[in-house]
């Protein structure tokens, strides 16, 4: 056999079986097994592919795994691997049931294995979970969190429907100081900031009505801006009752920053003159007669049910929408009865008419009806509005 025919023959899948079968059948001991252990041996196919064990490599191709198979699979395979996987850097959220299984452990008497250390060191983005680290074995897992986890670019301390003690006060803050330089994104529910520049601090998201009223967010809510030059974008995060105090301050003081919205059962449009509305549902209850209806802008609606047209205020439609007088353009998601998501022109065609003629009410108006997405979570769409208002940063209200 030449040259050609010998690649022919191990490319064959067919041939290349047969192959291998008859060298089973030679056994290890006979000359053509040990002719080709020999080939192999010289082409060096008993060794490790190339790049296996390159760190950069490995790291980036283990991004895309499961953090943890990296763990508990692939950090066990050998000791370039080990290492490759304990110093990755995953761009995700530690996941929360980390800190169950650690409270677990440290109730039932069990120490904390380093194996928690090295994991937590892995990942940039932290959801801490404050009801655990305001509980009595939470002095432990902020210890862990705070040895392991520094420079991250998110940061949101949750405490869901939590008042939290003053004894978190010290964790939060040195979180926030341990991450400052590189921190882009975080979530606070009472004014832990340290009094230190954030230079890359684009999103910040506060919780309004437990431990943040007004007289909080008058005294230090200006303290934080003047460290956060790159701000782009405060949510708000609007709860309990306490709410609607903050918002008249910030109409008062931060009126051109006032920019989105999402509609919720608070009748934002009551509240604070947003440009832009997301997630109406209802139009009676979101936009009928609403204080601040006139300067609304752009609108996104939710149609939960096509069978029932006349629901939601629809069955007064015009009467309501003629109050969105500065209204330019309307973004609809469309939803069926099975509560699946669809489109206006799958919609069978008694409702398809009925909705056909809103469209041309919007249409008559000069209203434009726009695609997905151009309205709803349209970051583009809200800092256009805010540079159009001379504002570098803007209030979306939740």
């Amino acid at each position: 056999m030449n040259f050609e025919e010998v690649v022919a023959c191990l490319k064959n899948t067919e041939k290349r079986e047969e192959f291998i079968l008859r060298l089973q059948n030679a056994g290890e001991n006979s000359k053509p097994f040990l002719h080709v252990q020999s080939a192999m041996v010289e082409l060096k196919m008993n060794k490790a592919p190339r790049g296996i064990d390159e760190k950069t490599i490995l790291q980036h191709t283990l991004k895309f795994t499961d953090p943890d198979e990296c763990f508990q699979s692939f950090r066990l395979v050998c000791k370039s691997w080990k290492d490759a996987v304990e110093t990755i850097k995953f761009n995700r959220t530690v996941p929360s049931k980390i800190f169950i299984n650690i409270d677990k452990i440290i109730k039932n008497g069990l120490p904390i294995l380093p194996y928690f250390e090295k994991y937590l060191q892995c990942f940039k983005k932290l959801w801490a979970p404050m009801e655990i680290l305001a509980s009595e074995n939470g002095h432990l897992i902020t210890s862990l969190i705070l040895n392991n986890m520094g420079k991250l670019n998110s940061i949101w301390f949750e405490a869901t429907n939590l008042t939290l003690p003053e004894t978190v006060n010290p964790f939060m803050l040195q979180m926030l100081k341990n991450s400052h330089e590189t921190l882009q994104t975080t979530r606070i529910s009472r004014f832990c900031i340290p009094d230190i520049s954030f230079p890359k601090l684009k999103i910040l998201e506060i919780v309004i009505g437990k431990d943040i009223c007004l007289p909080e967010f008058k005294t230090y809510f200006p303290l934080v801006l003047k460290n956060m030059e790159r701000l782009q974008t405060v949510t708000l995060r609007l709860s309990g009752s306490d709410y609607v105090g903050v918002c008249k301050y910030i109409i008062k003081n931060y009126g051109k920053h006032c920019i989105s919205a999402t509609a919720s059962s608070y009748n934002i449009l009551h509240i604070v003159p947003a440009k832009i509305v997301t997630g109406v549902l209802e139009l009676e209850e979101d936009l009928q007669n609403a204080k601040y209806v006139s300067g609304l802008q752009y609108l996104h609606v939710i149609i939960d049910s096509i069978g029932e047209p006349m629901g939601y205020g629809w069955d007064k439609y015009q009467e309501i929408l003629d109050q969105c007088l500065n209204l330019k353009a309307v973004e609809f998601t469309w939803f069926d009865e099975n509560s699946s998501k669809t489109t206006l022109s799958q919609i069978s065609e008694p409702y398809q008419n009925i909705w056909q003629e809103r469209m041309s009410y919007f249409k008559a108006r000069g209203i434009r009806i726009v695609d997905d997405g151009e309205i709803d979570e349209n970051e583009h769409l809200q800092t256009k509005l805010a540079k159009q208002a001379g504002v570098t940063w803007k209030f979306h209200f939740h």
